[in-house]
């Protein structure tokens, strides 16, 4: 929308497009990692694995062998090596006491290892086996006999998982010690820690020369490696939140908010320690290759960064123009300090070559997602008359004082063309569906999720267009319950005025529009064509409309047992039928249904009542299912499969 002489294009510097690292053996990084990261660059973890994730990150899922997750939240079993005890710690806020009492100690630890817990079991490694009892300790279930075991882990049902030092091949034994195979992971390194999941997933942590690698898998399932967010989608993180050489420290909701609550490898509360400050390095630079704009003598224009900078930590960017890519140490322009967004004060060239340098104090990073290089310079000045440009001074600082109003302006224009993803009910946050809902006159349940409430604004273009149809009803229906309906309208379960070859299947249907020939002459009363005993008198209407008046604009929803909210179900039916229709509900029930809650087989016969027999030893008491005699229609046959009904989902026997 604003006005410029020349199309003005830009270069991004992220992990989709590329960084531009020097080719070569040209050092162009030092200390900063995550080129092909979408994250954005950061600065490296200490240590042999600059990349990966750190053991910190890691505790919450893998905790330090002497700790093991127990029952509820706050439920913690403590292993006491030096002092060879086991403690355990039932609810928030309370100290670790013994798991056994004086009275049933089984006796000091022999060497204990590591813990590990699931439910009310307990296993503890020790250094040539692995004890696992029941009842939270209180009944020894069995001993299993391995050689350098480390690492336990307890599976469902009565698995066990073992991992010895110095390997990732892992033992599988029951609770009284019984063998039952080894599972080869195939993974590099030796485990320090081990976990099992759902749907018998075991995860691993390995170190690999001080690499450490997530790996999961399962019983006939390979192992492979996997990211610390796969591995907390699939695992609930627990409240271990530091663990260092004093002790540990556990996450947990206070009676005002959330706090930290702090133990020694003893049990005994202490003081929460300074968080770490040796996580990341200090600093770290990176240096581009010679950027080509493709333009010679180019005046780049602006240089922006998006970057996220936690407070301690800076990110700092310089930028160097030539024509041939030849520059001195002083030509570089440094951005302020602080600066995200500034102008290149340059002297127009070809090339730009940039260089990224990030610190941080040890504790946290700054990230840097992306960079963008805005070039030629186009601005408003270059609309003005030419007398407004003819001092070189005066025209630099006008074209850097105009470029402050177009930035603005540019940024109401990326409002403006990204309006219509507003627009799209797969783009917009949650939050804003009741309002797109509302601009499309739609209304949503409180009940109904985020799914189906983008599903229901991506159909309401069709829903709308094909309203008060058949089709329009059952596809609203799908949408928010899940199921498609039947639409059972009323009007065509009575043929009023049609001849009978169209029932007997030997012609088609002759109709008389709306002749009455048959109907209900037997059950309305008509002078001088009804028996006075065999109907009722009923003393409003006339049997003439009876066609228009009894099924007539009603129509009936059909679904099965349990597939739907009935009111929920209610309300949307009443906002989808069309305003001159009368619609209901029915769901199916407890009864007999064949073909949904029920097996028609060889052995299912379908027959009518038994005739009955006065007298003899058990006499019949005559009621309204009582059949004296064949009616004038002959003997009744009942439901016969294939002869004249169907079976099927529809068709239900009560």
């Amino acid at each position: 929308m604003t006005c410029t002489p020349h199309p003005a294009t830009f270069r991004l510097l992220d992990a989709y497009v590329g960084w531009d690292e020097p080719a070569g053996g040209e050092p162009g990084v030092d200390g900063i990692v995550g080129f092909d990261d979408p994250a954005g660059l950061r600065l490296a973890h200490q240590g042999a694995d600059p990349e990966g994730p750190i053991r910190d990150q890691l505790l919450p899922w893998f905790p330090d062998p002497r700790l093991a997750p127990g029952c509820g939240p706050c439920g913690w079993y403590l292993l006491v090596p030096g002092e060879r005890r086991l403690l355990r710690r039932d609810g928030c806020g309370g100290a670790f006491t013994p798991v056994w009492p004086p009275d049933r100690d089984p006796g000091p630890l022999r060497e204990p290892v590591s813990v590990a817990a699931r439910g009310h079991r307990l296993a503890m490694v020790e250094s040539d086996r692995v004890l696992v009892w029941r009842r939270e300790g209180e009944q020894l279930a069995g001993v299993i006999r391995a050689e350098r075991p480390r690492w336990a882990a307890l599976g469902p049902g009565d698995d066990i998982l073992v991992a010895c030092q110095g390997g990732t091949d892992l033992r599988r034994y029951d609770s009284t010690g019984g063998f039952r195979g080894v599972l080869r992971t195939g993974a590099p390194g030796e485990v320090i820690g081990l976990r099992t999941g759902p749907e018998r997933t075991v995860w691993l942590l390995t170190d690999d020369g001080g690499r450490l690698g997530i790996h999961r898998g399962g019983h006939g399932r390979p192992f492979r490696p996997a990211t610390v967010d796969e591995l907390a989608a699939a695992l609930p993180p627990s409240a271990l939140t530091s663990a260092d050489e004093d002790g540990f420290c556990l996450g947990e909701k206070g009676p005002e908010g959330p706090e930290t609550r702090c133990f020694t490898w003893q049990g005994l509360p202490r003081d929460p320690a300074p968080p770490a400050t040796d996580t990341y390095l200090t600093s770290g630079s990176y240096l581009t290759t010679l950027i080509d704009s493709g333009i010679s003598r180019c005046r780049w224009h602006r240089v922006r960064v998006d970057a996220e900078v936690p407070a301690g930590t800076a990110a700092a960017v310089e930028i160097v123009v030539s024509e041939d890519g030849r520059y001195e140490e002083s030509d570089w322009q440094a951005s302020a300090a602080g600066a995200t967004d500034f102008l290149v004060d340059q002297p127009p060239g070809r090339f730009l070559r940039l260089r990224l340098r990030l610190s941080g104090d040890g504790g946290s990073t700054p990230v840097v997602r992306r960079i963008r290089l805005d070039f030629p310079r186009v601005t408003s000045a270059d609309l003005l008359p030419p007398a407004f440009r003819e001092d070189p001074a005066a025209d630099d600082f006008t074209e850097r004082f105009l470029s402050l109003f177009d930035a603005t302006l540019d940024q109401l224009d990326r409002v403006i063309e990204r309006y219509p993803s507003l627009l799209d009910p797969a783009g917009v946050p949650d939050q804003a569906l009741p309002w797109l809902a509302g601009l499309l006159g739609l209304s949503f349940e409180a009940g109904w999720d985020a799914r189906t409430r983008r599903a229901l604004l991506a159909a309401a273009p069709e829903l709308y267009r094909r309203r008060g149809t058949p089709w329009a009803l059952r596809e609203a229906v799908r949408i928010v319950f899940g199921v498609t309906p039947v639409v059972d309208e009323l009007a065509t379960d009575r043929r009023w005025a049609w001849l009978g070859a169209a029932q007997r299947g030997d012609g088609p249907a002759q109709g008389l529009g709306a002749v009455r020939l048959f109907g209900r002459s037997a059950s309305r009363f008509r002078v001088g064509g009804t028996a006075m005993g065999s109907a009722p008198l009923r003393a409003f209407g006339t049997p003439d409309s009876d066609p228009f008046t009894a099924h007539a604009h009603r129509f009936r929803l059909l679904l099965p047992a349990g597939s739907a909210d009935e009111a929920a179900l209610r309300r949307l039916v009443e906002r989808q039928a069309p305003a001159h229709t009368v619609g209901s509900v029915r769901t199916g029930g407890a009864g007999f249904v064949v073909g949904s809650r029920s097996t028609v087989g060889v052995d299912t016969a379908f027959v009518p009542l038994p005739a009955p027999v006065l007298g003899g030893a058990h006499p019949v008491r005559l009621n309204r299912d009582g059949v004296l005699r064949p009616g004038p229609r002959g003997l009744r046959r009942g439901v016969g499969v294939g002869v004249v009904s169907a079976v099927g989902i529809q068709t239900q026997v009560s």
